[in-house]
């Protein structure tokens, strides 16, 4: 029995290795061909980068290669050559500086950041600002989000602490513009090997809605819906996710304005729920309809509580259902708290 348990996880750690070495070779081959598409200034960085992926391949597959010996081990009791195995593939020897190399490289790329993404401007595009994209002040070009590497941080740390505390459900972000975000977090999900959780990708695909300013009179003038930088068809959503070979059948598209598609969001459970409606019609929608989803100990993260009218709906709903659990900062724009283990329903 023991014999058995040491090979089936043996096989089960060389399927993870294995599931990485194909996500490096679709980055590597993602990375290289943007730099050749856009005849990148910088693209020797980006040839620094693919040679660091390649050398961290090169490591995996070696692992890979030993694998039919440390089998063959288990049988004849050499236990130190299946340690050994078990350090190669599963150790941060190689697993873990796959994944920090996999999701850095992905933050610098969806970002922009990397092949120094032009910002959207009133009159066309600017000069990128490293440290304004860093926090998510401008909007990139061409770029797949706008919310800067420390929101993207945010969402994978909140993401690994779900999947260590075992905390179950999927993650939401409601409002995606290009989807760079649902795309990184489809990344993480897959580079954890979570092949139970999803993706939904919620979006009305043409903007934010018209202010209602007779039922949401805090969005009185609220300029969004003006701004057709923010249209974005679920296509080209959809083409993005293909780009980076995560579109598949754990990316689940929610479409429709939040009042109507989020109620019955075919979504059961929530380990991490992200809001990016900017107004406090968006913001309180998703709130009332997907909060009771998110499982005790999970978490929320509010993208624009630095708008006066998103902050007022947060801090409205909190009031209402006696949320008090404590709000932490991410970059002076984002909060986030954590669901209490021990909340029940609410009211």
């Amino acid at each position: 029995m023991e014999r058995a348990t040491r090979v089936s996880e043996h096989i089960e750690s060389a399927a993870a290795a294995a599931d990485i070495l194909r996500v490096l070779d679709t980055v590597q081959s993602s990375l290289l061909h943007r730099a050749e598409e856009h005849a990148l200034a910088d693209s020797s960085r980006a040839t620094v980068i693919s040679n660091q992926i390649t050398d961290t391949r090169a490591a995996i597959a070696e692992s890979l290669q030993l694998l039919g010996a440390n089998l063959l081990a288990v049988g004849s009791r050499q236990d130190e050559a299946v340690a050994s195995l078990k350090r190669l593939i599963a150790g941060p020897e190689t697993g873990a500086l796959a994944i920090d190399l996999y999701l850095g490289l992905l933050e610098k790329v969806l970002t922009g950041t990397l092949h120094g993404d032009a910002a959207i401007s009133d009159t066309g595009t600017a000069q990128q600002d490293e440290i304004r994209r860093a926090v998510g002040y401008d909007w990139p070009a061409t770029a797949e989000t706008m919310i800067g590497v420390a929101r993207l941080r945010n969402v994978r740390m909140l993401l690994e602490r779900a999947i260590a505390e075992k905390i179950p459900g999927d993650f939401i972000e409601t409002g995606v513009w290009r989807g760079g975000t649902c795309i990184y977090a489809r990344a993480i999900l897959m580079a954890h090997h979570q092949p139970t959780r999803r993706v939904f990708v919620a979006d009305s695909f043409r903007g934010l809605p018209p202010p209602d300013p007779e039922n949401y009179p805090a969005d009185t003038n609220d300029p969004h819906s003006t701004f057709a930088a923010l249209s974005v068809s679920r296509e080209e959503v959809e083409r993005n996710f293909r780009r980076y070979g995560l579109l598949d059948e754990n990316v689940v598209f929610v479409e429709g304005w939040f009042k109507d598609s989020l109620p019955t969001a075919p979504i059961e459970k929530i380990a991490v729920l992200r809001l990016d409606g900017d107004m406090y019609e968006s913001t309180i929608q998703a709130l009332n309809a997907l909060y009771h989803k998110v499982s005790p100990g999970g978490f929320v993260i509010i993208d624009d509580y630095i708008l006066k009218n998103c902050a007022q709906a947060v801090d409205n709903f909190r009031s209402t259902h006696r949320i008090d659990a404590p709000l932490s900062a991410v970059d002076g724009a984002a909060v986030w708290w954590q669901v209490p283990a021990s909340r029940g329903a609410l009211p």
